[in-house]
């Protein structure tokens, strides 16, 4: 055997081994060959190469990382629409999506999906919210989990700047859901519970005052503006579920105004931040001593489980 023929044979042992690298290569990461077309500016070719790599793709991440290049392309090509409708139906998919784990992402790209994430978030948050209450008013086993991933959302959303005060009812619900898993058996949590969370406003929860005890010359402080706790009716709906009244102590300056207000008999956390802050907001005729103003400590019962 010449060496020439033996040289030929061995040469083409290794270009059959490259060759079988590469189609491990290609199999390992289907990308590369789309990317490598994006980092040279063949913005076209790439998106040809990407709608072949998602035709065939094997995984839900590579479709995932390719929609995202798609964006990259449509992007710099100045088709903005485009670009932002896919980078909806990423964060839509996938609300926790990040795109700063591709190096590729230029700052511009990187603000243009923090930009639909703040549009596209809070929609994606009532929407899971819906389908969280659902499961949780039918007591499937995954309620739990699906509330706890809309509690995340909510944090994700104040945390960009994607917030409104109709998140902030749904987080009070939400955690509202959550505090009654911990705090009632589950025979206490009635199916009702679904149609009062989207039932019209029912009555707010009756505020009684108790006034101190008081030593002889002392005449309580009488209330001038009380206006009851606005509860968002979902919210409200589930603390009844735990018959348990609401007691505060409400301390009234000279002046009439609330210096303080202290929780002697808690409900809910989510429920008691409304009631503290609604009391804060009381005025009073304040005490009087003789005739004379005074500080006075006022015991006040919400009860939560009036019609």
């Amino acid at each position: 055997m010449s060496r020439s023929g033996a040289g030929m044979r061995t040469l083409a042992t290794i270009l059959a081994l490259m060759g079988t690298a590469s189609l491990h290569a290609a199999q390992d990461d289907p990308l590369k060959a789309a990317r490598d077309l994006y980092g040279s500016a063949a913005y076209v070719e790439a998106l040809t190469e990407l709608a072949r790599v998602e035709s065939n793709a094997s995984t839900p991440t590579t479709t995932r990382d390719a929609d995202a290049y798609r964006t990259f392309c449509l992007f710099a090509l100045g088709r903005d629409a485009e670009a932002r409708a896919v980078a909806e139906t990423l964060v839509r998919k996938d609300p926790m999506f990040s795109i700063d784990q591709f190096p590729d992402a230029s700052p511009r790209i990187v603000a243009m999906f923090a930009s639909v994430r703040r549009s596209v978030l809070p929609q994606v948050i009532k929407d899971e919210y819906r389908d969280a209450r659902t499961h949780a008013v039918e007591h499937a086993p995954d309620a739990q989990s699906r509330l706890r991933n809309v509690r995340l959302l909510l944090d994700t959303a104040e945390h960009i700047g994607a917030w409104d005060q109709t998140l902030a009812d749904v987080r009070l619900i939400v955690d509202g859901f959550l505090e009654l898993e911990h705090a009632s058996q589950p025979h206490e949590a009635p199916v009702e519970t679904a149609a009062a969370a989207t039932a019209a406003p029912e009555p707010a929860p009756a505020v009684a005052p108790v006034p101190s005890s008081t030593n002889a010359g002392v005449v309580a402080p009488i209330a001038v503006f009380q206006p009851q706790p606005n509860i968002p009716s979902g919210l409200l709906s589930l603390v009844r579920q735990l018959h348990r009244n609401s007691t505060i102590d409400v301390a009234i300056n000279e002046h009439g105004t609330v210096d303080g207000v202290t929780v002697k008999q808690p409900v809910t956390p989510a429920y008691d931040k409304l009631i503290v802050a609604t009391a804060r907001t009381w005025r009073y005729k304040p005490a009087l001593r003789d005739g004379v103003p005074i500080k006075f400590v006022s015991t006040v019962v919400i009860n939560v489980s009036s019609e």
